[in-house]
């Protein structure tokens, strides 16, 4: 039989520099337990202050990841960053031991079509990712921060506005409503995974996941 908890995904990163570790971040600010890896032990020693299984390791030597356990993870995140082929042989290493989705990150275009050609299920180009961000930032006074996933689909953190009547998780059934999925809610700086009976009031604000559309008709409902 099985078991009636809903199990949550599992993540990995590869490279903690910059970009990867705001990646380890802010999955682990969403409610993630993740996997995090680089061969530099100064940055897994700066990300171990917020992520606790941080790992000094060498993603491109396939028996290291097979020690690890990666082929349960979901999805991994390669962010080494500057290392084509560090990059490169990590990828190949993931889809060898069968992880189900793996994001790589990629400096150009260039670089970008040998990672999709190699199977990367996703490639992100993050000054790309970051302009996209800030020009929807920019653009609402109630979104706070974007994160596009996706072609078409973004996780946003939105605040709920002044005028909003509150109600709760369920009463609002965004999934039914909107077809989005409020993934967190922050109260008073303080991060939740919502329950149905949680009550959304202005002022709060929300980590939502959907189609960039459905999410935008979401933003304006609240504001």
């Amino acid at each position: 039989m099985k078991n009636s908890k809903q199990i949550k995904k599992s993540f990995m990163v590869i490279g903690l520099g910059r970009f990867g570790a705001n990646t380890a971040k802010v999955l682990t600010d969403l409610g993630y337990d993740i996997l995090a890896i680089d061969n530099d032990e100064e940055r897994v020693a700066d990300v171990a202050e917020f992520v606790n299984n941080c790992v000094v390791a060498d993603a491109t030597k396939l028996n290291v990841l097979e020690e690890l356990g990666v082929e349960s993870i979901d999805h991994a995140v390669v962010a080494i960053g500057h290392d084509l082929q560090a990059s490169i042989l990590a990828l190949l290493n993931l889809k060898k031991l069968n992880v189900r989705m793996v994001s790589v990150r990629a400096d150009d275009e260039e670089h970008k079509e040998i990672f999709t050609r190699l199977g990367a299920d996703e490639v992100i180009i993050p000054e790309e990712a970051a302009s996209v961000s800030l020009a929807n930032q920019i653009t609402s006074d109630t979104i706070l921060d974007y994160y596009p996933i996706a072609e078409g689909y973004s996780i946003i953190k939105v605040v709920v506005g002044d005028d909003f009547k509150p109600r709760t998780i369920a009463g609002l059934n965004v999934r039914v409503n909107f077809n989005i999925n409020i993934l967190g809610i922050f109260k008073n700086d303080v991060f939740s995974i919502p329950k149905s009976k949680d009550m959304i009031n202005p002022g709060d604000r929300l980590v939502l996941v959907g189609a960039e559309e459905d999410n935008n008709k979401f933003v304006e409902f609240i504001s």
